[in-house]
């Protein structure tokens, strides 16, 4: 149930795992599979020309109060099973998806590694200050929440402030729409849109981008047979070898835009289709560092 590109990559670090002499370089010359869209349309996405905005966006978290939420889905992958309610504490999670321009911000503050690489393509259309960070490693991610005086999100809270409490499988609804996420499906952007450019895409909670426009990092390590624990707050297992993924990307086709998908990757992988947000335990409040933008 991978986004294509990342199923290439995943195939790329099992290969190397299993001791064989693959060259990291692999990860971004690989050439994905063409996958037909659900729903066929003869328009190729376009490629965007015009200007991304360049004012920063202010910080805003969301409030995600205390209370159960519908986990999982059913009718999806293994991984995905059994769907059930799961009962969470309150928390706060950013609106937006981290910023270019935040986490350059932060770059230069703590002399963090930058966010590319003479590997990444396209870099002058992925780097405006309002489009998500991209390229930025689960380590990465969360040093950058740590500097805020946050976190990465735990995979429940993720998916709770995304499907609300009665579980939608899409912001909108339980059924798909071309074009109101910014995704490989048909839509006005050809890499990733300034953050919040979907109002369509937004949670009940008024959570932005979270079935489109880049896949976020979350704070647990990958358990295939997770959702069998329904205990309240889960946060996951104390060590593993992959980190849990959500979300679409601007790449992603099809159905695999389903809010419930769960992805997983080595915390040092990086690419140009994996973002991340913040997080808060409600007790933590709002007045800590860089709260002036996300």
């Amino acid at each position: 149930m991978l986004d294509k590109r990342l199923k290439w990559a995943f195939l790329v670090v099992a290969l190397i795992f299993a001791g064989l002499p693959i060259a990291g370089i692999i990860l971004d010359i690989l050439t994905p599979p063409n996958i037909e869209v659900e729903q066929p349309s003869s328009e190729a996405k376009p490629a965007r020309d015009t200007t991304t905005p360049v004012e920063p966006v202010k910080a805003d978290m969301v409030f995600i109060p205390a209370g159960e939420f519908l986990r999982g889905y059913n009718g999806g992958g293994f991984d995905e099973k059994p769907e059930g309610r799961v009962m969470l504490d309150a928390y706060w999670i950013d609106r937006y998806e981290v910023t270019y321009g935040a986490y350059t911000a932060f770059v230069t503050a703590t002399g963090h590694r930058k966010p590319v690489s003479r590997y990444v393509k396209h870099f002058d259309k992925l780097s405006a200050p309002t489009q998500p960070a991209v390229y930025v490693s689960w380590e990465d991610a969360d040093a950058y929440c740590r500097y805020r005086g946050a976190r990465l999100p735990t995979e429940a809270e993720w998916e709770k402030a995304a499907r609300g409490s009665n579980g939608l499988l899409w912001p909108w609804g339980n059924q798909d729409k071309l074009g109101a996420a910014n995704t490989g499906n048909p839509d006005p952007y050809e890499f990733p849109a300034p953050v919040a450019s979907f109002p369509v895409d937004q949670s009940p909670y008024g959570v932005y981008d979270m079935a489109g426009n880049v896949m976020e990092w979350a704070a647990d390590w990958y358990q295939e047979d997770a959702y069998r624990d329904a205990s309240p707050n889960p946060k996951g297992l104390p060590t593993g070898s992959f980190k849990v993924i959500r979300g679409a990307s601007w790449e992603t086709i099809g159905k695999e835009t389903r809010l419930t998908i769960r992805l997983k990757m080595v915390p040092d992988f990086r690419d140009t289709t994996i973002g991340f947000r913040c997080a808060r335990s409600s007790s933590e409040g709002l007045h800590h560092r860089d709260d002036k933008t996300s």
